[in-house]
C-alpha cells in the first residue's frame, strides 16, 4: 500500500489540527459542522495531544496513511 501523500509529516498534520482547533474555539465552522457538533474538532484534538505528548507516535501514524 501506498502512502496516501508522500511529504506528509506530523508537523504539517499538527499544525492543520491547530487550525481546526483554534477556529472552532473562536466560533468559525467548517463544512464538517452539524447543528449536532463537529467530528473535526475531537480528531484535531486527539492530534494536538499525540503531537504535545508524543511527537513519535504521531510520525508514525501519519507514516501509516
Amino acid at each position: 500500500m501506498t502512502r496516501m501523500v508522500d511529504d506528509l509529516d506530523g508537523a504539517s498534520v499538527a499544525a492543520v489540527a491547530h487550525i481546526v482547533a483554534t477556529n472552532h474555539a473562536a466560533g468559525r465552522s467548517c463544512w464538517r459542522c452539524t447543528p449536532q457538533g463537529c467530528e473535526a474538532v475531537p480528531w484535531a484534538r486527539e492530534i494536538l495531544d499525540l503531537a504535545d505528548t508524543d511527537r513519535a507516535a504521531l510520525e508514525r501514524l501519519v507514516a501509516s496513511w
